[in-house]
C-alpha cells in the first residue's frame, strides 16, 4: 500500500557535487540540484538559493565548474555544505587545490576527477531559487575514469560522494562544523 506523502523533491539517485564559481575570489559550494538538461548541445541546470554567496558570483560572471568528488571527499563535501564563503575561505582551510579551466576564467578543483566547465545561457527564478541553465564547453576527467568509448564511467573510481541523496532544504541532524573543520584540514 503507499502512501501520500506531503509534497517534496524525493528524487533519486541525486549526485552531491561541488560548484566553483567567482575569479577574483572563488568560492566552492556543495550543490544536490543538478541536472543534465540537454543533450544536443550538452548543458546542465543547477539551482542555487539567492542567499547563498556563489549566487552572486555566477550571476556576475555568467559561469560556474561542476566538480565531481569522489568517494574520498565525503567529509570534504559535507564541509563545504556547511560552511559559508562569505566568512571563510573553504578553498584554503580545507588545503583544496585550483587549477585553470580551459574555456571559463572561474577555476575547478583539481583533486576532482571530474570536472565540467559551463557558460550561463539562461536563468530561471523559481521561488526558492535561481536555476542557472549552463553550456557545457568543457569536461576534463582522469583519464582512469574513461570506458573504452572515451565517456566517463564512475564504476571504475568505485562511484562517487554520495552516490545518491534525500535532497532536504534542512538537514536531518547538525553538523558540528568546528568537527567538520578538523576533520578536512586533518585529511589534507
Amino acid at each position: 500500500m503507499k502512501q501520500i506523502l506531503e509534497a517534496n523533491t524525493t528524487l533519486y539517485p541525486v549526485p552531491v557535487v561541488l560548484i566553483t564559481a567567482g575569479i577574483a575570489k572563488t568560492n566552492v559550494m556543495t550543490c544536490n540540484r543538478i541536472a543534465s538538461c540537454s543533450a544536443e548541445p550538452p548543458r546542465l541546470a543547477i539551482s542555487v538559493r539567492p542567499t547563498r554567496y556563489s549566487h552572486r558570483l555566477i550571476k556576475e560572471t555568467r559561469e560556474f565548474v561542476v566538480n565531481i568528488p569522489s568517494p574520498a571527499q565525503d567529509i570534504l563535501t559535507d564541509y563545504v555544505g556547511v560552511v559559508t564563503g562569505k566568512k571563510e575561505n573553504k578553498i584554503e582551510i580545507a588545503g583544496m587545490k585550483l587549477a585553470p579551466a580551459h574555456f571559463v576564467k572561474t577555476p575547478l578543483l583539481a583533486d576532482c576527477p571530474v570536472n565540467i566547465e559551463c557558460v550561463v545561457e539562461h536563468e530561471i527564478e523559481l521561488d526558492s531559487h535561481t536555476m542557472f541553465i549552463g553550456l557545457v564547453k568543457a569536461v576534463h576527467a582522469e583519464e582512469r575514469l574513461l570506458n573504452e568509448n572515451g565517456e566517463v564511467d564512475f564504476s571504475r573510481a568505485q562511484g562517487i560522494a554520495y552516490d545518491w541523496a534525500v535532497v532536504r532544504e534542512r538537514p536531518t541532524y547538525n553538523f558540528d562544523v568546528a568537527e567538520l573543520r578538523r576533520a578536512v584540514e586533518l585529511e589534507r
